[in-house]
């Protein structure tokens, strides 16, 4: 599209030309990267949980806590 002007020559005009890129705009690579650190995270307090309550801690024998003499 072509607008004419007096005496100028014609400017060329991109009414969808090249969009401006926001700070909170997120690429493909960004949000890939984000996922794949949020996994292994994930994987890493799995793991974690599962030593924790792999086994229980021991029940205390009540007769050495409280002892009646």
């Amino acid at each position: 599209m072509c607008l004419h002007s007096r005496d100028d020559e014609p400017a060329q005009v991109y009414p969808e030309g090249p969009r401006k890129n926001y700070p909170s705009d997120v690429t493909a690579r960004q949000s890939l990267n984000n996922r794949i650190t949020f996994m292994r995270n994930l994987r890493k307090q799995k793991r974690k949980q599962n030593k924790h309550f792999a086994r229980p801690a021991p029940i205390p024998d009540p007769g050495i806590l409280w002892d009646s003499s």
